[in-house]
C-alpha cells in the first residue's frame, strides 16, 4: 500500500512541480535559431490537436511560424487556440469550473491548461489578421481586425466579472476560515507591498484596451479603402497621443481621406510599424509566511509569478524615402499594458496562492496528527514543498514596444539602424498603399521584415 502511496504522489510531483520555464526557453530558442523545422511544427501541431495546453503552445508555436513567414501554418495554430480560449475558458461549464478549482487550489494552476492574458487575445486575433494581410486575404483580415477590436470592447466587462468573482471567494473563505484575518487579509496586504517595487518600473493604465491594437486595426481600413472607418479609429488613437508629432500628421492625413470625396485621386502612403524588443516575462519568488491553525502559528511558502523587464532592441529607425528623412516615434509601452493586466489580477493571484497554501498546510497539519509512522506525513509535507510553484507560462515574443512612422509613398524607402546601418531598401509601386512592418527581437539578431501592400 505504501509503495502504491508514494508511486502516486511522485507521479503528481512531476506534473505539479514544474512552472513550464523549461517550454518558454525552448520556445525562444526555437524562434532565435530561425531553423523553421518542419519536424517542430509537425510535433507543436500533433500536440495541439491532443488537446495538449492548446493556447500555450499555440500562441507560441503559431508565432514561430509567422517568424518563418508560413503565415497559413502560422494562423492554423492561432485557430486552434482560439477555438480553445471559446470552448475551454469562455464556454467552461460551471461544473468544470467548479472542478478546476478545487483542484488548482490543492496542487496549483500549472497541472491545468493555460487560459491566458487578455492582451494576448487582441493581440492573437491582430496577428491573425496581419497573417492574412501577408497572404493577401484582405476579407479574412477584415473578420480578425474586428473580432480583435470587438474583445477590446469587451474588456472592461470581462475584468469586472473576474473581480466579482474573486470578490465572492474572498467572501466564501471569510465564512469558512475562522482566521481569516491573519491567514488572508494581512498576508495579502504583506504580499502586496512586495509587489510595490515592481511596479514602480512600469507606466500603469487603468484602461483595459491596447491602442496598437485598434492603431495597426486603422491602418489596415485604411489600406483596404475603408477611411471614414480608419478614422474613426485613428481619432481614439489621437485622444491618447494628441501631443505627438507623428500622429498629429497621420490623423490629419485620415481626416483628409474621410472627408475627400474622390480619394482615389490623393497620394499613396507608407506605413511604417516597428515592434521593438521583448514584452516583460515572468519568474518565480516565494515567500514564507505566518498561518494560524488550531490557534498555533505555522510558517509555510508561498509562491508567485513576478513580472521582469527583457531589453529593446534598436532604440528607433531611420527611415528614408528620395527627399525625406524621419524617426520611428514610440507610442505603445507594452510593458505598460503587461503591467497593467497583471495588476488587475494581482488581488486574485495572491488570494488562489494563499487558499492552496491554507488547504495543503491544514492537510500537512491533519495528516501530522494522525501519523503514527511519519511516512504519510513525510509524503505529505514533500507533496507541499515541490507543488508550490508560480505559473510562468506566457505568450513569449510581443514587442516591448511599437514605434510608428507614415511618409507619402514616392516610389522608393530605406530603412536603417541609428547607427545609419541599411536594414531594408527597395523601390516601391507608387500607386499602392504600403505597410512595412519591421519586427527587431535583439540588436544581435537581424530583424524581420514584412511588406504588405494594396
Amino acid at each position: 500500500m505504501f509503495k502504491f502511496f508514494f508511486i502516486f504522489f511522485f507521479a503528481f510531483f512531476f506534473i505539479s512541480c514544474s512552472t513550464h520555464q523549461k517550454d518558454n526557453v525552448l520556445y525562444q530558442h526555437e524562434l532565435v535559431s530561425q531553423n523553421c523545422s518542419e519536424n517542430f511544427f509537425t510535433q507543436e501541431l500533433n500536440e495541439l490537436k491532443k488537446d495538449n495546453d492548446v493556447i500555450f503552445k499555440g500562441l507560441n508555436a503559431g508565432y514561430i511560424a509567422r517568424d518563418c513567414k508560413k503565415f497559413k501554418l502560422s494562423n492554423e495554430f492561432f485557430d486552434l487556440s482560439e477555438e480553445s480560449y471559446k470552448y475551454d475558458v469562455d464556454l467552461q461549464s460551471d461544473s468544470s469550473k467548479i472542478l478546476k478549482g478545487v483542484a488548482s487550489t490543492l496542487i496549483n494552476n500549472t497541472i491545468f491548461d493555460y487560459q491566458g492574458f487578455y492582451y494576448e487575445r487582441t493581440m492573437l486575433n491582430l496577428t491573425k489578421a496581419l497573417n492574412f494581410m501577408s497572404l493577401g486575404d484582405f476579407a479574412n483580415a477584415r473578420i480578425e481586425f474586428n473580432r480583435a477590436l470587438m474583445r477590446q470592447e469587451k474588456a472592461k466587462e470581462y475584468f469586472a466579472f473576474y473581480l466579482e468573482q474573486n470578490r465572492k471567494e474572498l467572501d466564501k473563505a471569510k465564512k469558512e476560515d475562522e482566521n481569516f484575518e491573519q491567514n488572508i487579509e494581512k498576508n495579502s496586504k504583506f504580499i502586496a507591498r512586495e509587489y510595490e517595487n515592481l511596479f514602480k518600473d512600469f507606466k500603469i493604465s487603468e484602461n483595459f484596451t491596447n491602442p496598437y491594437v485598434t492603431y495597426v486595426s486603422a491602418v489596415f481600413f485604411f489600406m483596404d479603402r475603408d477611411y471614414r472607418k480608419a478614422y474613426d479609429l485613428l481619432k481614439e488613437v489621437f485622444v491618447l497621443h494628441s501631443k505627438n508629432e507623428e500622429m498629429q500628421k497621420q490623423f490629419q492625413i485620415f481626416n483628409q481621406f474621410a472627408k475627400s470625396l474622390h480619394p482615389k485621386k490623393l497620394k499613396k502612403h507608407i506605413f511604417i510599424i516597428y515592434e521593438n524588443g521583448l514584452a516583460p516575462a515572468f519568474d518565480e519568488f516565494s515567500l514564507t509566511l505566518p498561518f494560524i491553525f488550531d490557534k498555533k502559528i505555522v510558517s509555510a511558502s508561498v509562491a508567485l509569478p513576478i513580472l521582469q523587464k527583457r531589453s529593446s532592441s534598436f532604440e528607433y529607425l531611420n527611415v528614408l524615402d528620395v527627399n525625406e528623412n524621419l524617426q520611428t516615434q514610440n507610442l505603445f509601452d507594452f510593458d505598460a499594458i503587461v503591467a497593467s493586466e497583471f495588476k488587475t489580477n494581482l488581488t486574485p493571484i495572491i488570494t488562489q496562492a494563499l487558499l492552496t497554501t491554507i488547504l495543503k498546510t491544514s492537510v500537512n497539519v491533519a495528516v501530522a496528527n494522525n501519523d503514527n509512522t511519519g511516512i504519510l506525513s513525510l509524503v505529505s509535507n514533500l507533496f507541499s514543498i515541490l507543488s508550490t510553484r508560480a505559473d510562468l507560462r506566457f505568450w513569449n515574443f510581443l514587442p516591448k514596444n511599437a514605434q510608428i512612422a507614415m511618409l507619402e509613398n514616392k516610389g522608393f524607402v530605406e530603412i536603417l539602424t541609428p547607427m545609419q546601418n541599411s536594414i531594408y531598401s527597395l523601390n516601391l509601386d507608387k500607386n499602392k498603399d504600403i505597410l512595412i512592418l519591421v519586427r527587431s527581437f535583439t540588436t544581435q539578431i537581424p530583424p524581420r521584415i514584412y511588406i504588405i501592400e494594396n
